[in-house]
């Protein structure tokens, strides 16, 4: 044990210790303060774990209160020339696609070649690119203007219907190319060049009426639209993109073979359907282990909200909705589908019930999930109820300032406080730094008689 420490050094009263030792005790009130703000701090964190964790769930339940939400449809190609990707619907079944021509977008070639791509074109007059669909491109010159500017200036018009390149088709020869944005005879172009003062493009026009493009003749490929047949209907399209043929199926058409067969088989995607419901079940579940982590910290005597009532009124909110009735359809409880609680209260699905609910009728499940405009239905209650508690102004964010505002109170009360006991402190020290140097002179003095005293004595 270290030797006591004395301001002084001659007495063996620790005045340090003494002033420590009342300095703690009067700065327990101090001590009260901070630990309420501690606590204050680490409940607000939980609530904004809670509100990441609600928002989680809100996203999930806005999934589900969709109308379309368990409209999901799993697709199969017998070729790889038919690609395919179910989008959304209600419509299974088989077709038999036969594709005949793929779409293709117009190419149109000049026929003046050039010697390299900065040879000059014009310095006036203009250049336009007129579509079927209506966009126009009317490029003006104003000067000196070479093969590869022209291309510049066209592939920067955004209204464009073709983009430029230059192409090399032999040694030193060099060819204007135009190529439509898109495919399809919808998305043609035709080219009118009354470009001067240069060696302008010039393309082939063999119906002889001043714009070039619109005969098969002049361009080096033609625009087509896509032509098949789906279970012997004829079908054209400008895109090979195909969206409209196949009920929630996309086509993609990507080879032309008259000569064969492709069946696309559409199913309902029960594994999709799971799966959204599945991503809410998780987001639950969690909330459930978070509460039940609450309870745990406030039982071993940590900072916890498992006691504050926005938990539990939501808690007991949120299981009244799930297992509460909604009139409409053939489900009226999310029971009745193989939704359902397990005995430590996690949510759980029963596949089997599950599937044959939505193979049976599955209007009436998504009418359960979502009444008959999307707001309605258990999911659709749900997510009104998360959203009262996630939104500006909601629940979570008036608890939450409510607590910054009582954070910043007591953060002013501590600096006051501390303050206080600074002064306090600087007090104590100064008595006990006099008391220290009286008992030092006390001492002094005391030692100075005794010796006058024994000068005394020992004289007689």
């Amino acid at each position: 044990m270290s030797s006591p420490i004395t301001f002084s050094g001659f007495n063996s009263i620790d005045f340090n210790q003494i002033l420590n030792l009342v300095m703690q005790q009067e700065s327990q009130p101090l001590t009260a303060l901070q630990t309420q703000q501690s606590t204050l701090n680490s409940q607000n964190s939980l609530f904004s774990t809670l509100a990441g964790k609600l928002s989680t769930l809100g996203s999930a339940a806005g999934s589900l209160k969709d109308l379309n939400s368990l409209s999901l449809l799993s697709a199969t190609s017998s070729d790889a020339g038919v690609g395919v990707s179910a989008t959304s619907g209600t419509t299974p079944g088989t077709y038999d696609i036969v594709v005949t021509d793929l779409a293709k977008a117009q190419s149109t070639a000049s026929t003046t070649t050039f010697g390299a791509a900065s040879d000059v074109v014009g310095t006036g007059g203009t250049f336009k690119i007129e579509g079927a669909n209506g966009s126009t491109s009317t490029i003006t010159l104003t000067g000196s203007t070479t093969l590869q500017d022209l291309a510049d200036k066209i592939n920067a018009d955004a209204t464009s219907p073709a983009t430029a390149s230059i192409v090399q088709s032999s040694p030193n020869h060099y060819q204007l190319v135009l190529t439509a944005t898109q495919t399809g005879t919808a998305n043609a172009f035709t080219i009118t060049s009354a470009l001067t003062g240069g060696t302008a493009p010039a393309f082939t026009d063999t119906d002889g009426d001043g714009k070039a493009g619109n005969s098969l003749a002049d361009n080096t490929q033609p625009a087509f639209d896509a032509a098949f047949t789906v279970n012997g209907l004829p079908v054209t399209s400008s895109s090979n993109t195909v969206t409209a043929a196949v009920p929630g199926v996309t086509l993609s058409l990507n080879k032309k073979d008259p000569a064969t067969t492709v069946t696309v088989s559409v199913k309902r995607d029960m594994s999709g359907a799971e799966a959204v419901v599945n991503k809410f079940i998780s987001a639950y579940n969690d909330i459930v282990k978070f509460t039940n982590d609450q309870a745990t910290s406030a039982q071993n005597g940590y900072a916890s909200i498992a006691r504050d009532p926005l938990l539990r009124g939501f808690k007991e909110t949120m299981r009244n909705a799930l297992m509460t009735s909604y009139a409409g359809g053939s489900f009226e409880q999310l029971a009745g589908i193989g939704i359902g609680f397990d005995m430590n209260g996690n949510m759980t699905l029963d596949k089997p019930t599950f599937e044959k609910a939505l193979s049976t009728s599955p209007a009436d499940v998504q009418r359960l999930f979502s009444g008959t405009d999307g707001t309605g239905g258990a999911f659709g209650n749900i997510s009104t109820i998360v959203t009262s508690y996630t939104q500006a102004g909601g629940m979570l964010s008036s608890i939450q300032d409510r607590i910054t505002s009582e954070v910043s109170s007591l953060g002013k009360r501590i600096d006051a406080m501390s303050a206080m006991l600074d002064i306090r402190r600087a007090a104590l020290q100064q008595e006990y730094t006099a008391a220290d140097l009286a008992m030092t002179q006390l001492k002094t003095q005391s030692a100075q008689i005794s010796s006058v005293g024994s000068g005394i004595s020992s004289s007689f």
